[in-house]
């Protein structure tokens, strides 16, 4: 027996390096069907140990490893590089012990997840199903928006995984690393030794490097497409992995995602609520999801009658209600709006259904010594720390227009009807700007009747890497270039007297770095410059939010 009442076994790998596996077993005799998963935090084992209660008096066996070079277990810790081959290995061990019926299922979500993605198509028969949970597995659209950082995520991350003891614990640490230039020598400056992983990641910006397009990360983004067992979903509209999560959904074979779940709620990374709005009715699948995880292991692996059907469902936020779709997330209709110069208060421009005739520009100076500081959305993880100074996730109070020079709003009316939007907002904007190379922001908001504004969705994108381009492009100092800005999807509905507030900037600060507006690899440059940017609109210059929408019937 081990400290929390299970037994502990050490799974020798196919290398011979010996991983912990924790094992809680039901009351009574086996054998039992089996829960399985992976973990790579130690300070989290716990929490496992907890959740093996809840698993255990429902009559599953629940088998928690600890990753290897991670808690208890042998050899060396580098993330991602061991875990399809342990995890693997681990099966293999699992489905010959007399304990198990022949029944078992992988559990967890975010690395824990990741470490199942890692096996999906190659399972051995005794795995009927998978419960993967706020997980992506397409490494680079995570890491990057249109050639920029998300550091708040990853920098973040790879401080409290550094492997350095304390390192994460260290006050300050996170905010001197991000003021590191060139930012590529973080690792040497604050922990005197190299992270090669993290390195890469700041290092290769490009899609097409050969970095993301072979090896681990090319191979991981292809898992979905191998397998052959029904998966349970479950991601959050404010959580880092949204936008990977659904992509993963979709990658599924046709005859597979028939018969598996996605749910998506407005929850964040910790798998529940957070920021200024409420969320009625969002818990209705129980704590982290655990009842819709334990209705379908009921039926994939105890063969009771389904209570979750397969299919997409989603909370409408504002709506504060789920509703299933078939054939994806979709709207079927469009509204689109336009920047407008005229006035809409005393420092918002207009926002206007209709295209305005003459052209205008709206002009301001980005100095990435002092950027615009992230307030809410999905681009962030390291309010996960503790840390009292962290960006606040998911939907929350944003500062008034006016609030910041080099923040340029655009306001419509109040909306006559609700706006019911679903799926991906977009924006398109032609800007210029006196740098070779720099970046653009856009935020989408609600603004409610009493002037209260909270986001909806933001985007960024860099000159160099706009509208999709998989190499760096080439930008003129002073060109007007149309720059796309396609959003995470969402569904959420606009109420009835609420106004469409759009602002436009080049900074997201720290939820994506800030841009030295110099051409070239953003981590190897040591040195910022001020750049003057414009936004054109009217006219020629059609800039404009186009916002998906479910038409009323």
């Amino acid at each position: 027996m081990n400290e929390f009442g299970g037994k502990t076994y050490f799974v020798e790998m196919s290398d011979g390096v010996r991983l912990a596996t924790h094992v809680h077993f039901p009351e009574g005799g086996g054998p039992w069907p089996v829960i399985f998963s992976r973990s790579p935090y130690p300070g989290m084992l716990p929490f496992w140990h907890e959740q093996a209660k809840f698993w255990t008096a429902r009559g599953y066996v629940f088998v928690m490893q600890e990753c290897r070079g991670t808690g208890a277990s042998e050899g060396e810790w580098v993330p991602f590089v061991h875990e399809e081959r342990d995890g693997l290995d681990s099966l293999g061990w699992l489905v010959r012990q007399p304990w198990m019926n022949g029944n078992a299922a992988t559990y967890g979500s975010s690395y824990c997840g990741v470490l199942q993605w890692c096996m999906a198509d190659r399972l051995p028969p005794e795995v009927k199903t998978m419960c993967i949970g706020f997980t992506g597995i397409e490494r680079y659209r995570q890491n990057y928006m249109n050639g920029m950082f998300r550091h708040d995520i990853y920098t973040s991350w790879a401080i409290g995984n550094s492997g350095v003891p304390k390192a994460a614990r260290r006050p300050g640490l996170y905010r001197e690393a991000l003021a590191v230039r060139p930012h590529v020598e973080m690792d040497e400056r604050l922990f005197g030794r190299r992270l090669p992983w993290y390195r890469d990641w700041v290092t290769e910006v490009s899609p097409d490097s050969p970095y993301w397009k072979t090896g681990f990360w090319a191979e991981l983004k292809d898992k979905p497409a191998g397998t052959r067992v029904p998966i349970l979903m479950t991601a959050g509209w404010f959580d880092h992995n949204l936008e990977a999560s659904l992509i993963s959904f979709d990658k599924l074979p046709d005859d597979v995602r028939a018969k598996s779940a996605l749910i998506v709620g407005p929850w964040i990374h910790t798998e529940g609520v957070s920021g200024d709005l409420d969320y009625p009715g969002h818990d209705r699948f129980g704590p982290r999801q655990r009842e819709a995880a334990l209705a379908w292991f009921n039926h994939h692996l105890k063969g009771q009658e389904p209570e979750l059907a397969p299919g997409i469902q989603t909370y409408i936020i504002r709506e504060n209600r789920w509703q299933a779709w078939t054939g994806g997330i979709g709207a079927g209709g469009l509204r689109t709006f336009h920047l407008d110069p005229r006035p809409a208060g005393e420092a918002a421009r207009t926002l206007s259904p209709g295209k305005p005739a003459e052209p205008a520009a709206a002009s301001y100076r980005y100095d990435p010594e002092d950027p615009v500081p992230t307030r809410g959305g999905a681009a962030v993880m390291h309010y996960l720390t503790g840390d009292p100074d962290a960006v606040p996730p998911a939907s929350v109070v944003q500062p008034p227009p006016g609030a910041r020079p080099d923040v340029v709003s655009f306001l419509s009316e109040p909306l006559t009807e609700d706006l019911r939007i679903a799926g991906r907002i977009r924006a398109c904007l032609f800007v210029s700007s006196d740098a070779e190379d720099t970046a653009f922001t856009v935020q989408v908001m609600e603004v409610f009747p009493d002037g209260t504004a909270v986001n909806i969705r933001d985007g960024i994108t860099s000159l160099a890497y706009r509208n999709g381009a998989s190499r760096p492009l080439a930008y003129t100092p002073g060109d007007a270039v149309e720059v796309v800005i396609g959003m995470w999807p969402i569904t959420w509905t606009m109420k009835r007297g609420s106004r469409i507030r759009v602002d436009v900037s080049s900074s997201n600060f720290p939820a994506y770095h800030a841009h030295p507006n110099i051409a070239g690899t953003w981590s190897l440059i040591p040195e910022t410059r001020a750049a003057a940017q414009t936004i054109h609109f009217g006219g020629q210059y059609d800039s404009r939010i186009e916002i998906p929408i479910v038409p009323d019937h």
